[in-house]
């Protein structure tokens, strides 16, 4: 029915889509926490949205284990 080069593809293109999608929803999440969240957890928010912007997933990967568990906790506490 579909040639492997077809299947391969279109793998690949859900693939890109699932991580755009992700990566749209993480620098969302990233810009809606707060300038004093981010100075109270010892992070930089500028730093982050601009590593996300240039490094793609990398970037988003990068917030998600080093910034986002902080943040978390930063505003779970206030």
């Amino acid at each position: 029915m579909f040639s492997g080069a077809a299947v391969f593809v279109l793998v690949l293109l859900v693939l890109m889509l699932a991580f755009f999608v992700w990566w749209v929803l993480m620098l969302i999440d990233a810009l809606k926490v707060s300038d004093a969240t981010w100075s109270a957890a010892g992070e930089s928010k500028i730093l982050y949205v601009l590593l996300m912007v240039f490094l793609g997933v990398i970037g988003t990967i990068l917030y998600v284990v080093i910034a986002r568990p902080k943040l978390r906790l930063q505003s779970s506490s206030a």
